[in-house]
């Protein structure tokens, strides 16, 4: 063997419920994480990769249904390459009580392997020339990562490659100012003798380059957005070693579905047609949005909405608009087609609208509204 390449990817949070969501996307977003495991599979297959390796968040919980470990076992027992690896992130952490893994392991081939022990893991039965150095979790927050055991090794098994795999915070990358999730630095990651690290837990890759050489660490993110706040494409790492331990990396794009979670400033009909050309472009049917509308504008404008509206719900798989912060421009004429002249109302907001305040008008045009519903 010249080389060792791996395809390298985590947080699948398959069995996710995506329950905030109507019942036909949701369903779809379900299928959608057995479908880019599927998706994997096959890239490390054309890619004849050697190792599958995921690092970690398999499955959303502990508590995920037989029928979601069988599903996800079976797809990814179709990979052709040597082994695969699994490691327990903190939502499918392993403290050595949890039935999904002992489900698993009752299940799985001896091409899958289970990385949950704070050992190293020999790959030569799989006809490999790699050590395994897993750090994955046994509880699902913890201040401190598993990465202890590896720095108290003495002595090195013999092996061509040492991989690490770990799940957790990493430092500068992953949003955990309370370094409740296995925090991690790049530093103590880079001083260890390890030749590249796979990490799981930020859903976003790292690093942020669509091809990398001599990396030593590598965060794959989510291979399917799940949420909004979840705005790539969904991604993972192919990885190749060469024998001198030299790493090239190249980001594939994995996903189905988009999130865009946005708020427009509306002052025309040509900002809604600005929406129409970043929402409604190619992929819309797989998009969902989340839109939150602000400004002022004129009168036939506003009444136009509903109609702007319609149009993104029907070709957008999702759409949830916010449109509280939008309201019509208040002018002389609305003034005097809805207060009789002469009147408080009348002189007062035409008292406004005269000094140029528009957002005084506007509240005060909007209190005075209020007053009349009651």
């Amino acid at each position: 063997m010249v080389g060792l390449k791996i395809l390298h990817t985590g947080d699948l949070h398959i069995g996710m419920k995506f329950n905030s969501y109507p019942e036909l996307i949701r369903d779809q977003l379900i299928k959608a994480r057995f479908n880019v495991l599927q998706t994997l599979v096959n890239k490390a297959n054309n890619e004849q990769c050697n190792i599958l390796a995921v690092a970690g968040d398999l499955f959303d919980k502990i508590t995920v249904p037989k029928k979601d470990i069988e599903k996800a076992l079976s797809i990814l027992e179709g990979f052709a390459g040597d082994c695969i690896l699994i490691l327990p992130g903190n939502h499918d952490y392993d403290n050595g009580m949890v039935e999904l893994w002992d489900f698993f392991k009752k299940k799985h081939s001896d091409k899958v392997i289970l990385i949950n022990e704070n050992r190293v893991y020999s790959l030569e039965s799989h006809d490999l020339d790699v050590a395994i150095y897993p750090a994955g979790c046994n509880r699902k927050h913890s201040k401190q990562n598993n990465l202890g055991w590896i720095k108290e090794i003495s002595k090195q098994p013999e092996a061509k490659w040492h991989i690490g795999l770990a799940h957790g915070a990493l430092e500068g990358v992953s949003p955990d100012m309370s370094q409740q999730y296995f925090f991690m630095t790049t530093r103590e990651l880079e001083e260890l003798p390890i030749d590249i690290w796979l990490l799981g837990h930020t859903h976003a890759p790292y690093p942020a380059q669509s091809s990398v050489t001599g990396n030593k660490i590598f965060n794959a993110g989510s291979p399917e957005p799940d949420g909004m706040d979840c705005t790539h494409s969904g991604h993972a790492w192919l990885l190749e070693i060469d024998e001198k331990k030299n790493v090239t990396a190249e980001l594939i794009n994995s996903g189905t579905y988009r999130f865009i979670d946005t708020t427009a400033m509306i002052e025309d009909g040509s900002s809604f047609e600005s929406i129409k050309r970043r929402c409604l472009k190619d992929g819309a049917d797989t998009t969902l949005l989340r839109l939150k509308l602000k400004g002022r504008i004129d009168q036939d404008l506003f009444r136009q909405k509903e109609s702007f509206y319609k149009e993104l719900e029907s070709k957008l798989a999702y759409l949830k608009i916010d449109d509280t912060e939008l309201g019509v421009k208040i002018t002389g004429d609305i003034i005097d087609s809805e207060f009789t002249s002469g009147s408080f109302p009348h002189q007062f907001l035409n008292e406004l609208f005269s000094d140029g305040d528009e957002d005084a008008l506007q509240i005060a045009y909007e209190l005075i509204q209020g007053v009349k519903a009651i």
